[in-house]
């Protein structure tokens, strides 16, 4: 009733902080570091701060007063939830994300899943228990229901992994034109070429396989169907994809092209091991790795801007726990094409 009260007072005009500060009994001066998060600093007490914030939800109808609120009650950490630490790819984005987000004051919370769902769902409700501002994830789940529901109450942004008909917020790397481009013009080249995928299932795999597709047709290389090789991701998957290949057909494929900086790893173990010379096989791939400046073997490789994607992901996360409206529901930063064969 008192609060009721007190809003009929003051709704005629604009309240300011200091009319709230007055209304609470306290200094403008705690009310400031409330609404800029800084409470807990400043060692305001609990009692304090729901004093001050239960008076200040009188006026949330006031733009400024409940940008306020909201920004009294974060805690300013993001959650992150990765399938692998180990992948060169992820780790990159992290290493931006946590550089960006520090700069910021603002803390990441990592979890790792391992590819497994029900690790997954542990590490959403780890991070909902810490009270994280928002959530970035690179799923494993195959649908958006149960970060639909979060995302009622905690913001989340999907990153790198596509959710088909899912209305949430995704940033990713373009994958299907900048595929397309490199196999178009050196499938002209070959009377073969051949994909070694893993987990196909995996929206960024299907993308760059789509794009596989697209440049062969463009180079008028007609597809066989033999070319296309997958199973589902382990350690050494393109080691055992070579090996499988060279004892079916005999011999070493002509020209390969791996969708992901870990498959390479393996193929490029397999050659070492079978010491096969640099100019018997032509290799392209997408993610870059500092190391591949060092390699005995040329590659030319599709490279993810790291620094772009993370200040995407960023950006986003920001505006979806704000309450406002990200610019583009679907961002897709596109990569650069590095080129090192001879």
């Amino acid at each position: 009733m008192l609060y009721k009260l007190l809003r009929y007072v003051v709704m005629a005009k604009k309240i300011n902080f200091s009319r709230i500060a007055e209304l609470a009994g306290v200094s403008t001066t705690t009310v400031s570091h409330i609404f800029n998060g800084n409470a807990e600093r400043h060692r305001i007490s609990d009692i304090t701060k729901k004093k001050v914030l239960a008076i200040a939800t009188q006026f949330a109808d006031q733009e400024h007063i409940r940008r306020a609120i909201i920004r009294a009650s974060l805690t300013r950490t993001i959650g992150v939830i990765v399938p692998d630490m180990s992948n060169f790819s992820f780790a990159m984005f992290l290493h931006k994300l946590e550089m960006i987000s520090s700069h910021q004051g603002i803390q990441i919370i990592i979890s790792c899943s391992h590819y497994n769902p029900a690790q997954e769902v542990n590490a959403i409700n780890n991070l909902l228990e810490r009270k994280v501002d928002g959530i970035i994830t690179i799923t494993s789940l195959d649908d958006d229901v149960l970060y639909s529901k979060v995302s009622i109450k905690t913001p989340v942004l999907l990153y790198d992994r596509f959710i088909s008909h899912s209305q949430l917020p995704f940033v990713s790397c373009e994958s299907i034109c900048s595929v397309t481009k490199l196999i178009s013009e050196k499938a002209k080249l070959f009377d073969e070429f051949w994909f070694l995928g893993g987990d196909i299932q995996i929206s960024t795999i299907r993308e760059r396989l789509i794009g596989f597709r697209k440049g062969l047709k463009k180079a008028g290389l007609k597809l066989n169907k033999e070319w296309i090789v997958y199973d589902k991701y382990h350690e050494n998957l393109g080691y055992h994809l070579m090996e499988k290949i060279t004892k079916k057909i005999g011999r070493l494929p002509k020209a390969i092209f791996t969708p992901s900086g870990n498959l390479l790893e393996g193929v490029l173990l397999y050659l070492k091991d079978n010491k096969v010379a640099q100019n018997e096989i032509y290799l392209c791939s997408y993610d870059y790795n500092m190391y591949h400046d060092f390699l005995f073997y040329d590659v030319d490789i599709l490279s993810q801007d790291y620094e772009q994607l993370a200040r995407h992901c960023f950006i986003n996360i920001q505006h979806l726990i704000n309450k406002h409206a990200v610019e583009h529901r679907i961002t897709r930063v596109p990569p650069k094409l590095i080129v090192s064969s001879r």
